[in-house]
């Protein structure tokens, strides 16, 4: 449902817009303002051709939180490793390169597929993460995970009517992302689903980590955004 409504949203979009296409722009400098929910600041470089773009993403994710109760999902939707946007312990480097392909020479309706790699991490905080259904600690805790990702994305770009050189600029999209973690958790003098450890040491992937109940969740994810900046 949420998929259907961006699409939508984008095609009501594209046909009473009161933008122009994007043909005179050669660079486009774009943040993606809903990251700054979390506290992770992305800026995406991208440089037009004639129909394709080519586009570099960096961003950093300082960590707000040194010690206490790890926020997030519980139940059955409490699968640890989906958390770590919403976990405050974990800094957060992301980099990522993506590839536009324009479906008319106007350059607004577009395909864009993603590739991005992110290294979360925190470093001996004392902290617990309460999850009935699931996995749950209480422990000095080490942890950091390498994620790779893959977005394929269907979009609209325009930018908006001014006399300007530098025009501003809006990229509106959905699509599906697949993504694969590497993880590595030690616990230090606490407890992990009520059982306690001087210390442990977890190590796995995203594959494998349903069975032993770190997360159920699925690699595939719905995906959708809006983009904002400047074209030049």
């Amino acid at each position: 449902m949420r998929t259907l409504l961006i699409l939508i949203f984008i095609t009501l979009i594209q046909k009473f817009s009161f933008a122009q296409d994007t043909t005179q722009i050669g660079l486009k400098i774009m943040i993606l303002p809903t990251q700054f929910l979390f506290l992770d600041f992305p800026l995406t470089i991208e440089k037009v051709f004639k129909r394709e773009t080519l586009g570099l993403t960096v961003s950093y994710r300082p960590s707000p939180q040194s010690s206490g109760e790890i926020r997030g999902g519980h139940g059955l939707f409490g699968y640890y490793l989906d958390q770590s946007f919403r976990n405050s312990m974990y800094n957060c480097f992301t980099v990522g390169l993506n590839s536009k392909y324009f479906l008319s020479k106007r350059k607004k309706l577009f395909l864009d597929a993603n590739l991005f790699y992110r290294y979360w991490w925190f470093d001996n905080k004392n902290c617990h993460y309460d999850n009935v259904e699931g996995y749950r600690f209480n422990a000095t805790r080490t942890e950091n995970q390498n994620e790779y990702g893959f977005k394929l994305l269907f979009g609209n770009s325009f930018q908006i009517k001014t006399k300007s050189k530098v025009k501003p600029i809006i990229d509106l999209y959905c699509g599906l992302g697949l993504r694969y973690i590497t993880y590595v958790f030690e616990t230090f003098n606490g407890t992990i689903n009520e059982t306690y450890y001087s210390y442990k040491k977890e190590t796995g992937n995203n594959w494998s980590a349903a069975q032993d109940r770190i997360t159920l969740g699925s690699p595939i994810s719905v995906q959708g955004g809006v983009k904002i900046g400047i074209g030049l």
